[in-house]
């Protein structure tokens, strides 16, 4: 009886202070991974350029390309992320062909938020809106920057509000 009771609150007490663990070896240096769902990956995608896969790089003000529309600076600041993993990513071209691979793509905006995941509307979670803010308006304080008149954000509420599908 002394072991089932032993073994309870040991189990008990790994449920309490494991999560408390973890976090703290996230603060140490090791970022924790930032799971976006994959309906919020679309509606991403879908706000960006309707997640049109062959529309060509943009030209003017900034150079977006791909599904997402990202930039070179949000490429490299993920990581530069290439087709193959043994592809130069410094080779001509390189970020246009991830940029524009849908797979290549998701994983940039993947590394992205990994990298700067953050509570962007200060409501205590991070989440697709958070994602969707950081996408759009950038890293660090940027994010906390209203974007409720932008075309993308209201394209990326509808897909959000939509009845989910199966």
């Amino acid at each position: 009886m002394l072991n089932k009771f032993t073994v309870a609150c040991s189990l008990a007490a790994l449920a309490v202070f494991f999560p408390l663990i973890q976090a703290q070896e996230a603060e140490a240096g090791e970022p924790a991974s930032v799971v976006i769902p994959d309906d919020c990956m679309k509606c991403l995608c879908q706000a960006s350029s309707y997640c049109n896969l062959t529309a060509p790089c943009t030209t003017g003000s900034q150079y977006l390309c791909g599904p997402f529309l990202i930039g070179v600076n949000y490429w490299a600041d993920a990581g530069q992320p290439t087709l193959l993993p043994d592809d130069d990513p410094n080779a001509t071209g390189a970020f246009e062909a991830c940029a524009q691979d849908e797979a290549c793509a998701q994983r940039t905006v993947r590394l992205y938020m990994n990298e700067y995941a953050q509570d962007c509307n200060e409501d205590n979670v991070t989440d697709c809106e958070d994602f969707a803010r950081i996408h759009v308006l950038g890293k660090s304080d940027s994010c906390f920057a209203k974007m409720e008149g932008l075309p993308f954000y209201r394209v990326f509420r509808e897909c959000r509000d939509a009845p989910a599908t199966v």
